[in-house]
């Protein structure tokens, strides 16, 4: 395993232990006193620590070296276990809106117990450290997995808050609002399934990460570069792939035109460091 890969392992693995703390603490509450918004806040932090097991799992596999089937490595398999993450937000989405929807049909009322609030001030705190932690550490390890953990921890932040004011409103007498913060809960929890599969979406389809105008203007500092064509990206994070064609002067010798090619990419690579390849044809120039 890569040290990247190994970084971000033990980031997964302390934030899947922070979260099944934090999903017993609101699970207990929540079927003690019934409230329906805890108790979809609880689920919610139980579908964090899956998720974090689904993220372990992608990591593992994407950690691989290329080989002859990969030989752009497995790093997309990152992506799989995002897109993972996601479907589990939209499961979890579709029956917290269902329990919210009919517990607002039901006539029972529920009763809180003061320790609640005790236990969802403690899970607020740490859920907030938790992702501003996580959001820390996917930014200096630009992983995908990470990013898309840290947006499934900040929703859970938002689900927590809006379960303790449900738990205010039922204690002053709205049993109401328990069933209004669920759906807001459940709303919340799809939102962010739609952000991470349009994040995945984009990679899968090789969305180029890299603006093109940047790349060709690190290439044309080099006065024989006399043209450049067809620049092109894709991946992410610390993977991304370059390739573009260089016009050199046509008198150039194809040592002088090969020398050329391998300063461009020094340039290039310097520039930008999350770059893991490029490749460059070279070309005579040609006036058009």
């Amino acid at each position: 395993m890569s040290q990247k890969s190994g970084a971000v392992s033990r980031v997964l693995w302390l934030t899947l232990v922070a979260n099944l703390i934090i999903a017993t603490c609101k699970l207990v509450f929540g079927f003690m006193s019934g409230l329906v918004s805890v108790i979809a806040d609880g689920y919610h932090s139980l579908l964090d620590a899956s998720s974090n097991l689904v993220g372990l799992i992608g990591i593992k596999v994407s950690s691989a070296p290329p080989d002859e089937d990969h030989p752009y490595g497995h790093q997309k398999f990152e992506v799989f276990s995002a897109m993972g993450i996601s479907l589990l937000l939209f499961v979890a989405a579709f029956n917290i809106v269902g329990e919210a929807v009919d517990r607002w049909n039901s006539s029972e009322i529920s009763d809180s117990l003061s320790i609640g609030y005790l236990l969802l001030g403690f899970t607020l705190i740490l859920t907030y450290l938790l992702q501003r932690w996580q959001r820390s550490k996917a930014n200096e390890l630009s992983s995908v997995i990470l990013h898309a953990d840290s947006e499934h921890t900040r929703s859970d932040f938002l689900a927590t808050l809006g379960a303790l004011v449900a738990l205010i409103a039922v204690d002053i007498g709205y049993p109401e609002v328990d069933s209004v913060v669920a759906l807001f809960i459940g709303l919340a929890i799809a939102r962010s399934g739609i952000l991470i599969a349009l994040q995945t979406a984009g990679i899968l389809a090789d969305r180029a990460p890299l603006s093109a105008s940047e790349i060709a203007q690190r290439a044309m500092l080099f006065p024989e570069v006399r043209a450049v064509k067809d620049v092109r990206s894709r991946g992410f994070g610390s993977g991304i792939f370059v390739d573009l064609s260089l016009q050199l002067d046509p008198e150039l010798s194809l040592e002088n035109s090969h020398e050329i090619a391998h300063q461009v990419e020094d340039r290039i690579r310097e520039g930008i460091p999350e770059i893991q390849d490029v490749v460059i044809h070279v070309e005579p120039f040609t006036e058009n």
